[in-house]
């Protein structure tokens, strides 16, 4: 296994995904985050490292729910079924409270629940949960 961790982040907004790589930093992770601006890029991400052994994989991931073409739900049912990544740790990042609800109704098991915060420091509190994401 190399040392490198891949971060997959299924997340439209350029400013929040330049937020969350300032999150990585501030915490000290030095990570190949892998950019999903919408659904399909996400689970062409996930067939990728299925398909190909030479493909990165994604040891976490961090998934909007609101995304476009396909649903973060729709990522999060591929991820779990994925070959190679079923089983990696999950944040669902959402502006909206009400994310942990929607996923855990459709039982697909995310390892935390960020709701996106309107402040900047609120916002780093991010690499801090990614950090014990990759602990656990």
């Amino acid at each position: 296994m190399n040392d490198t961790v891949n971060i997959l982040l299924a997340e439209d907004n350029p400013g929040d995904v330049f937020l969350v790589g300032e999150a990585l930093k501030a915490h000290g992770l030095i990570v190949s985050l892998h950019v999903a601006y919408d659904g399909e890029q996400a689970i062409s991400f996930i067939d990728a490292a299925d398909q190909n052994e030479n493909a990165p994989r994604p040891d976490v991931a961090l998934v909007d729910l609101n995304l476009p073409k396909k649903s973060g739900l729709e990522v999060l049912t591929r991820l779990r079924r994925s070959v190679t990544s079923a089983n990696i740790p999950v944040a669902v990042i959402s502006s909206s409270p009400r994310a942990a609800e929607s996923v855990a109704k459709a039982e697909l098991h995310a390892d935390y629940y960020f709701t996106k915060p309107s402040d900047y420091n609120q916002f780093m509190v991010l690499g801090e949960i990614v950090k014990k994401l990759l602990n656990r």
